[in-house]
C-alpha cells in the first residue's frame, strides 16, 4: 500500500474537525498545562515557514503534554489591529474591515492543513468588538489606577515623540530600531512634539527587573522555581532596556565666560563619583541647551545650527552614529565642586536629554566617548583615582579631597554643602500609547470642557462599551497629525455622559500592542460575555507554562504584557504577576539564498507548495529537524526531500508486522525515554534524529516489530507526524484516535553491548565492545583496551627494542562512553 499523503491528510483533517478531538478539557487544576505560540498578524501573504516552525513546535509540545495526562489549553487567535494591516489595506485599496477577516480565514486553513491541534472554539481576533470591548474596559481600569503619589497610570501630556512621516503616526521608543528607523515600515523616524496618551510604565521599572530573576512560582510537577525560565539573552535585553543605574546627582556651577549672559547651577548624574577629580569638560545635550536658550541664553549662529541638525537626527541615530563625536564650545565654564577648577562647556549630540540629566561631566580617562571627544578638541586628560592616590601617598595635597580615596567620604562632605544626593536613573521611558491612525481600538474617552478631569476627559460608561470603530471609506492618515477619525463628525461629536453638553470623542487609537498585552488571558475564558475573564478560569490555566516565539518582541510585546499583568495584579484582577513562566525563542528561517525572507526580494517560502508536494507531515518533520530550536537556518528543499523519504520508509516498514526483534524492542525503550525527555527540553531536532536512527535499525532487522510494539512507536511519532501516525494506528484495528492515547511507559533496557572509544592523549586510537555492565567498570575497560594492538603500541611499546620501556600513564574514564590514556 503506497503512502499517499494527500488522501491521508485530507481525510484526517476533516475527521478531527468533525469529531472535535482537540477541544479543551476542564479537569484537575493540578494537571494543567498552557502551551502558547505568539499569535500572528494575519497578512494577505498567509503563513510563511517561520510561522510553521513556531506553531509546529507548540503543536508537538501540546500533543505530547496531552499524552502525558495533562489538561492542555492550546489556543490560537489573530493579532489583527495596527499598522501592518492598515498599510496593506491602503496599498491594496481594500478596507481593513474587509481585508482582515479574509486573511484570517486563509491563516486558519493553512494551520488546519498543517495538522495543528488548536481548540478553535477559543479563537478570536483583536479587531472583534466583542474582544476590544474588554480591551477598552481594561484601559478604563488602568486609567483609574494611581500610584502612591496620587498620579494616574495613564496621563495626557505634550511630549517629544518619535514620529514616522511615512506611517504618519507617533511611536513608542521601543518601536524605533537602533538605526533610527521604524520597526514596521523601515523608514527614518523624526522627532515631534505632540499631545499624547502615555502610560507610566516607569512606575514598574524595579518590579520588571526583580521578577526576571527572583519571581517565585511552582511548576507542573509541584517543584518550586525562582526566576523566569527565559533565555538569558532576552532577560538581558529587558534589563538593558530598563537600564537601572544607581549613582549620585552632583551640582556644578555654570559661569559666563563671554557673552552668554547666564549664570546657573546644573545637576550631573554619575555612577562614579570617585572620577570627579578627572573632569576636564562638561557636555550638554542639545535639547537642554535649547531650554537654556528659551530661558535667555545667548548663543552663536554655529551653536543654533548645530542644535537644529542634532535634533533632526533623533536620539537613536545619535546613539549609534559611528562618526566622530562632535560638539561646539560655548561661552560658559563649569565649576568642579570638589576643587573649584573651571572647565569648558560644550553642546554635544552624543549626550541625550533623557539619559541621566542631559548634562555629562567629561572624564576622558574613564569613558571612551569622553576620550574621543577630549582628543578631538585637545582637552586635558587626568587619571583621577591615580591623582588622589598620589596625593594621599605624598601627603602634599592641600585641597579638601586630595587626601581622600573613599568615595563615600567624598559624598559625605559634598552632601554637607548640599551639592550631592543619591539617585537612581533608568533608561526606560513612559510608554507613548496613542496612535494617529484609523485601524486600532478607539479610546473610551470623551473631551468635555465642563466635566473633564485633569486630562480634560470623561470616561465612557462601562455599559456603553464597546466604543465601536466606524467603517470608513477614507481611512488614510492625515498630514496634520490627527487621526482619520477626526474627519468623521457624526462619530466625533457626542453628548457628555455627565452633563449632557457638547463633547468630542478622543480620535487617536490605541497601538496594536494593546490587544496583545492581554490576549493570553482571554483565551482561558473565551466565551465569557459578562467579564474579561473569571477568576476561576484564570486560576486554573494561568500563567502560561510554555510560550514560544521570536526575539524581535523582547522589549515590545514581552515587556508590555509583563507591565499590564503587574498592573492588573495591583488592581486585584489577577493573583499572579508574571504571564509567561517559560519562554523559548525560535531561530529565524531564512530563504534558500540565506537572506531574510522578504516579499520585495521574492524569496518568501509559503508552506502551501511544500505541503502539496511532500505533505504536511514531511514539512513538520523537516521544520523540527532542520536545526536546534534557537538556531537561524536557511530553508533547504533537499533536506525536506530527505524527511519525506524517511516517512516513506517508515510507512513501508509499518506494513509488515510479526514477532518483535528483542534488540529492536530494547532500542525502542530507549527511544521512548529519550524522545519524551527531549521534547520537554525543546530539542526537537534530536528527537527526529533518534527516530531516524531507529527506523534505520528497524529496516535492518529480520523480524521487525510486532503490532504491540508498533503501537508504541506510533505514539512517539504522533506528535511530530500526526496524520501518518493516525492512519497507521487505525490500520492496526484501533477505534479511538492515537492523539487521545497516553505516552507509552516502558522500562528502559540498557544496551547489551556498548562501544567504548579508546583515546591516547585525546586522540582516538580504537574502539572496544563490552557488555553494558562491564562498560561501567574502569578496570575491565582498561584491561580490554590495552589488549588492542592499536592502543598498546602507544601506551606499552614492544620490549624487543633496547630503548623501549613501559610508559607511565594516567587514565581518564567516562563510564559507558570512553577511556583516555594520558602518557
Amino acid at each position: 500500500m503506497k503512502y499517499d499523503h494527500k488522501v491521508i491528510e485530507k481525510k484526517w483533517a476533516e475527521k478531527w474537525e468533525k469529531d472535535g478531538i482537540y477541544k479543551t478539557v476542564d479537569g484537575d487544576d493540578k494537571k494543567k498545562t498552557y502551551v502558547l505560540g505568539m499569535f500572528p498578524y494575519p497578512s494577505g501573504d498567509g503563513l510563511h515557514t517561520g510561522h510553521v516552525r513556531i506553531y509546529t513546535a507548540t503543536d508537538v509540545l501540546a500533543r505530547f503534554m496531552r499524552m502525558k495526562g495533562k489538561d492542555v489549553l492550546y489556543p490560537m487567535g489573530w493579532d489583527a489591529f495596527g499598522l501592518p494591516a492598515e498599510n496593506a489595506a491602503i496599498r491594496d485599496g481594500v478596507n481593513p474591515m474587509k481585508m482582515v477577516p479574509k486573511n484570517e480565514v486563509n491563516f486558519k486553513r493553512q494551520m488546519q492543513m498543517m495538522g495543528l491541534s488548536y481548540d478553535w472554539d477559543k479563537t478570536f481576533s483583536t479587531t472583534s468588538p466583542e474582544y476590544y470591548k474588554w480591551t477598552q474596559w481594561l484601559f478604563l481600569k488602568l486609567y483609574n489606577l494611581k500610584n502612591n503619589k496620587g498620579e494616574r497610570l495613564v496621563y495626557r501630556k505634550e511630549v517629544p515623540i518619535k514620529w514616522c512621516p511615512f506611517c504618519k503616526t507617533g511611536l513608542a521608543n521601543e518601536e524605533v530600531l537602533a538605526n533610527g528607523t521604524h520597526e514596521r515600515c523601515g523608514k527614518q523616524v523624526e522627532e515631534k512634539s505632540m499631545f499624547q496618551w502615555v502610560m507610566r510604565i516607569t512606575d514598574y521599572a524595579d518590579r520588571l527587573l526583580y521578577s526576571l530573576d527572583d519571581y517565585e512560582w511552582v511548576d507542573e510537577d509541584g517543584k518550586k522555581r525562582k526566576g523566569l525560565d527565559w533565555p538569558k539573552g532576552i532577560k538581558q535585553m529587558q534589563k538593558s532596556w530598563v537600564g537601572k543605574k544607581e549613582g549620585v546627582k552632583v551640582k556644578f556651577g555654570i559661569l559666563d565666560s563671554g557673552q552668554a549672559r547666564m549664570t546657573k547651577e546644573v545637576t550631573v548624574f554619575t555612577t562614579r563619583l570617585d572620577t570627579i577629580y578627572g573632569v576636564t569638560f562638561m557636555a550638554v545635550a542639545p535639547e537642554v541647551v535649547k531650554e537654556w536658550m528659551d530661558e535667555g541664553l545667548k548663543v552663536s549662529n554655529d551653536i543654533e545650527n548645530y542644535i537644529k541638525k542634532a535634533l533632526s537626527k533623533g536620539e537613536r541615530q545619535r546613539q549609534v552614529d559611528e562618526k566622530e563625536k562632535t560638539g561646539v564650545k560655548m561661552d560658559l565654564v563649569a565649576v568642579n565642586p570638589v576643587n573649584g577648577e573651571e572647565v569648558p562647556v560644550f553642546v554635544a549630540d552624543y549626550v541625550l536629554k533623557d539619559v541621566g540629566t542631559g548634562v555629562v561631566m567629561g572624564v576622558p580617562a574613564h569613558d571612551e566617548r569622553d576620550m574621543e571627544f577630549a582628543k578631538k578638541y585637545n582637552l586635558g586628560i587626568i587619571e583621577p583615582t591615580q591623582k588622589v592616590a598620589e596625593q594621599l601617598f605624598k601627603k602634599t595635597g592641600s585641597e579638601p579631597f586630595m587626601d581622600l580615596v573613599d568615595k563615600d567620604e567624598v559624598f559625605r562632605q559634598l552632601e554637607e554643602k548640599g551639592l550631592v544626593e543619591k539617585s537612581v536613573n533608568y533608561h526606560l521611558r513612559d510608554w507613548v500609547f496613542s496612535r494617529q491612525r484609523y485601524w486600532g481600538e478607539p479610546f473610551p474617552l470623551i473631551y468635555c470642557p465642563k466635566c473633564g478631569d485633569e486630562n480634560g476627559v470623561v470616561l465612557v460608561d462601562e455599559k456603553d462599551l464597546p466604543v465601536k470603530l466606524p467603517e470608513l471609506k477614507d481611512y488614510e492618515p492625515t498630514d496634520t497629525g490627527e487621526s482619520p477619525l477626526s474627519r468623521v463628525e457624526s462619530w466625533v461629536n457626542v453628548k457628555c455622559p455627565k452633563c449632557g453638553g457638547k463633547a468630542k470623542r478622543e480620535t487617536d487609537t490605541m497601538p496594536n500592542w494593546a490587544g496583545s498585552c492581554w490576549y493570553f488571558l482571554r483565551f482561558a475564558d473565551r466565551g465569557n460575555a459578562q467579564e474579561a475573564w473569571s477568576k476561576k478560569e484564570l486560576t486554573k490555566w494561568l500563567p502560561v507554562n510554555w510560550y514560544l516565539g521570536g526575539a524581535e518582541h523582547a522589549v515590545l510585546h514581552l515587556l508590555y504584557a509583563r507591565f499590564w499583568v503587574k498592573a492588573f495584579f495591583d488592581l486585584g484582577l489577577l493573583d499572579f504577576e508574571e504571564p509567561f513562566l517559560r519562554l523559548r525563542i525560535v531561530g529565524m528561517v531564512l530563504a534558500v539564498d540565506g537572506k531574510k525572507m522578504s516579499k520585495s526580494l521574492g524569496n518568501v517560502v509559503n508552506p502551501d507548495g511544500a505541503v502539496e508536494k511532500y505533505g504536511a507531515d514531511a514539512v513538520r518533520i523537516y521544520e523540527m529537524f532542520m536545526g536546534p530550536w534557537g538556531q537561524t537556518i536557511a530553508w533547504d528543499e533537499r533536506s525536506l526531500v530527505g524527511c519525506f523519504r524517511f516517512l516513506e520508509k517508515f510507512w513501508r516498514l509499518a506494513q509488515r508486522t510479526g514477532e518483535s526483534d528483542p534488540e529492536l524492542v530494547a532500542e525502542l525503550s530507549r527511544l521512548v525515554e529519550k524522545a519524551g525527555r527531549q521534547i520537554e527540553q525543546i530539542k526537537f531536532n534530536t528527537v527526529v534524529a533518534s527516530l531516524m536512527e531507529f527506523v534505520g535499525l528497524w529496516g535492518k532487522s529480520k523480524t521487525g516489530l510486532g503490532k504491540k510494539d508498533l503501537r508504541i512507536l506510533l505514539t512517539v511519532l504522533a506528535p511530530l507526524a500526526p496524520f501518518m501516525a493516525e492512519e497507521l494506528w487505525y490500520g492496526l484495528g484501533e477505534k479511538e484516535s492515537i492523539h487521545l492515547q497516553k505516552w507509552p511507559e516502558m522500562k528502559v533496557v540498557e544496551k547489551q553491548v556498548v562501544e567504548i572509544a579508546v583515546q591516547v592523549n585525546g586522540k582516538l586510537r580504537d574502539a572496544v565492545s563490552l557488555s553494558s555492565e562491564d562498560a561501567k567498570n574502569e578496570d575491565k575497560v582498561v584491561s580490554v583496551a590495552l589488549e588492542s594492538e592499536k592502543v598498546k603500541k602507544w601506551v606499552d611499546p614492544p620490549t624487543h627494542k633496547a630503548t623501549a620501556r613501559r610508559r607511565d600513564y594516567k587514565v581518564i574514564f567516562v563510564p559507558g562512553r570512553l577511556v583516555n590514556f594520558v602518557v
